[in-house]
């Protein structure tokens, strides 16, 4: 159950990253009444930094040697 909470928990952080900078600069669109501006630059900062971000936390198990999805050995 902790596995699961840690994954739930890893997969929410990406994607709000991923989506949070584009839906902030759809706000400043609207709050400023500009067009899609802010709403296109934070969706292209957006998405390469959550995707760096995941390529960066697998990395990091990765090297760690965590296996914690794996039963302990007795």
């Amino acid at each position: 159950m902790v596995v699961a909470l840690e994954w739930v928990s890893t997969i929410t952080t990406v994607s709000v990253a991923m989506v949070g900078p584009g839906l902030v600069g759809l706000w400043l669109d609207r709050h400023f009444g500009t067009r899609v501006i802010f709403g296109l630059l934070g969706f292209a900062i957006g998405l390469p930094y959550g995707i760096w971000y995941l390529i960066r936390l697998t990395g990091t198990k990765r090297q760690r040697g965590d296996h914690s999805d794996r039963p302990p050995r007795t």
